[in-house]
């Protein structure tokens, strides 16, 4: 419609200019000539008030400049009320979702949210590259989101998240900040901040996770790299084999390579009981050496259920020497640099011996091309090494939002449970003594609301000991529970349960009854029996060795206190 207008003024401009020209001689000047020619546009050329008779291109023009400026006019009018009338219905949305930022990962979200059936309100300080501005489900906002009232036209008070996906972190922290004075009501605003930097990542969850009172909203950062890696090795579990411990090859030890990595020990950590081998994975990596000890220091259980193998240099090289690498079941071919992954995959005729889909791509613009490889039969465009090798674009495994809502709490939530599982299994219980012992996709909503706020309770626990959470990021002192801070931690612990469960309307009894809300439990420290009290302290045991599984340790603020 755009180019129909531009031709139809352009169309009018030149026939005025010929019907003038000849209207007004040829001694008319050239600029004469084109003024008046630019006022048929308004109504206001002093040359076609004598009424006539005009030449025909003239005759057209007074029409058709006319048209133009009325068109143009009434499409300015329309866009003015339906930029207003988008922003009052953003205003007045109602459990939506707002993405703030441009980019893959801004595009990405909202696709999948409004495939879901998310109405999504966009913020960008850029009209013109809005995502897909005149879908029904998708509303934009136009300024700063860091601004409160450009939130407050995004109705975050009513929204049920915020994604802040703008290219720089820093930005992102302040839309977090900034939603959190927007917040408004009962439910916390769930705020999920992209990080590009993983190891910033950590340390800003570390400083969320570590505060002392319940924030305004429920907030998470999360990383690209890492959330492809959860979502992949999800959709793709380890199968171990039979007789040998299953063989895993990571070329590229970047943020992505680093995720991968961990996963893969994460994952083989719950099959590992069952099995006598250590995982095998071997790096490839310039830096690979000093990569996985500091993998192995920032996670203290990797070398207990991994056997890493370091290969410094390039992959070629390293293919070619004689210490090369066993054949592996995967290969995951890391590198930032698309092209350069997508080269060492189509070169390295030795990876291609693992089956079907063993030699995983890391792409993000270039994965469309996929479909040049295994594709329908006409549209297929390279051969597919026997359907040996896939692209795996991280943007769009990443922006899955159920992933990205099973937040660090979430998963903390889990662990707490976890342990309290083995700590009644211990003692010989089983589900039939409380319905709190079942696995957390079975267990009772109301439990999984006690496990969250356990875990958002950490921070809390920790600062009455003069203790504070810190990346493990780099060597230093880290501080080992006395027996003086269980038990301090572990009466903080009861007393918040404690009080948790009287608001709710709990009342002792020497059996425990949930419906009728009766528990053995309600009371005193001191008037616990050991049996509870050991419950409590076990949980408090347990919680370095949790956080340290995400990469977090516990520090003194203050030495020799």
């Amino acid at each position: 419609m755009r180019a129909l207008f531009i031709a139809a003024a352009a169309l009018s401009l030149l026939f005025g200019y010929i019907g003038l020209h000849q209207y007004m001689g040829e001694s008319a000047r050239f600029t004469d000539v084109l003024y008046n020619a630019l006022q048929l546009f308004v109504l206001g050329s002093p040359m076609t008030d004598d009424g006539g008779p005009y030449p025909i291109p003239l005759e057209i023009a007074r029409f058709a400049a006319p048209g133009v400026t009325f068109y143009a006019l009434v499409e300015a009018l329309r866009l003015v009320f339906a930029s207003e009338a988008e922003r009052l219905r953003a205003r007045r949305a109602r459990n939506h979702v707002v993405i703030c930022g441009l980019g893959p990962v801004a595009t990405t979200l909202s696709r999948q949210l409004r495939a879901a059936g998310h109405t999504v309100v966009h913020i960008t300080d850029s009209p013109s590259q809005a995502i897909g501005r005149g879908r029904r489900s998708l509303l934009c906002v136009v300024g700063d989101a860091r601004n409160p009232d450009v939130l407050r036209a995004a109705g975050v008070a009513h929204a049920n998240a915020v994604y802040a996906c703008a290219e720089d972190s820093a930005t992102n922290t302040a839309i977090a900040l900034a939603a959190g004075r927007r917040q408004r009501g009962e439910r916390p605003l769930a705020v999920y901040a992209q990080v590009q930097d993983p190891e910033l990542c950590l340390a800003l969850q570390a400083r969320h996770l570590g505060t002392t009172e319940p924030p305004a909203i429920r907030l998470d950062f999360f990383n690209v790299d890492d959330l492809a890696a959860r979502h992949l090795l999800a959709k793709e579990p380890i199968v171990p084999p039979l007789d040998r411990p299953p063989r895993f090859l990571v070329v590229g030890a970047t943020a992505f390579g680093r995720a991968i990595i961990v996963e893969l020990a994460r994952q083989w950590r719950v099959l590992a009981p069952a099995v006598m081998w250590r995982v095998e994975v071997a790096v490839v990596d310039d830096m690979a050496t000093q990569v996985i000890d500091e993998l192995g220091f920032r996670y203290p259980f990797l070398n207990k259920v991994c056997d890493l193998r370091p290969y410094d240099g390039d992959l070629l090289t390293v293919l070619a020497g004689p210490d090369a690498p066993e054949v592996p079941d995967r290969v995951f071919i890391c590198d930032d640099d698309e092209q350069v992954a997508l080269k060492t995959a189509l070169i390295a005729d030795r990876l291609w011996r693992g089956g079907p889909g063993t030699v995983i791509v890391r792409q993000d613009q270039l994965a469309t091309l996929q479909a040049a490889f295994d594709g329908a039969r006409d549209e297929r465009l390279f051969d597919e090494v026997s359907g040996t090798l896939r692209l795996f674009g991280v943007v769009d495994a990443a922006c899955d939002p159920g992933l990205i809502r099973d937040d660090l709490g979430e998963r903390l939530a889990r662990v707490v449970h976890e342990t309290y599982l083995v700590a009644r299994q211990r003692r010989g219980e089983g589900p039939d003594e409380t319905p709190s012992i079942a696995p957390w996709q079975r267990l009772p909503d109301r439990y999984k609301v006690e496990n969250r706020a356990q875990a958002a309770d950490i921070g809390r626990k920790l600062r009455a000991i003069e203790c504070v959470l810190a990346p493990r990021v780099a060597a230093g002192g880290e501080h080992t529970f006395t027996s003086q801070d269980v038990t301090r931690l572990a009466i903080m612990e009861h007393e918040r349960w404690l009080s948790a469960r009287l608001r709710e309307g709990w009342r002792f009894a020497e059996e425990l009854d949930d419906d009728r809300m009766l528990h053995p439990g309600i009371r005193r420290w001191d008037d616990l029996p050991d049996s509870m009290r050991t419950v409590n302290s076990d949980a408090i045991r347990e919680l370095p060795g949790m956080l340290a599984d995400y990469g977090f340790r516990i520090v003194r603020m203050r030495e020799g206190s």
